[in-house]
């Protein structure tokens, strides 16, 4: 159930956070945090190597109204580009 980005979609990530070993539980904190220095438009990508974010953070975006620009697997490692309301 990945998002098929387009390659534009890759490279406009404003700004990048790894966050490997963190659970979903701590995950979206982060990520709102991050979106909050963000201007609406800017896309953060984050990075993770939580399997449950696969569902996890598409799902929270839905939710909070962030849309989810692309996810990219790589090998165990998952990378989400949201896009900041």
């Amino acid at each position: 159930m990945a998002n098929v980005p387009t390659p534009d979609a890759v490279l406009e990530a404003t700004e990048a956070a790894g966050y490997e070993g963190a659970i979903c539980a701590t995950l979206t904190p982060l990520i709102r945090r991050r979106l909050d220095d963000l201007a609406s438009g800017q896309v953060l990508e984050i990075r993770t190597d939580d399997q449950s974010a696969r569902l996890d953070v598409p799902s929270w975006c839905r939710l909070s109204g962030n849309p989810l620009v692309a996810t990219l697997e790589e090998g165990p490692l998952i990378r989400f580009l949201i896009r900041k309301k």
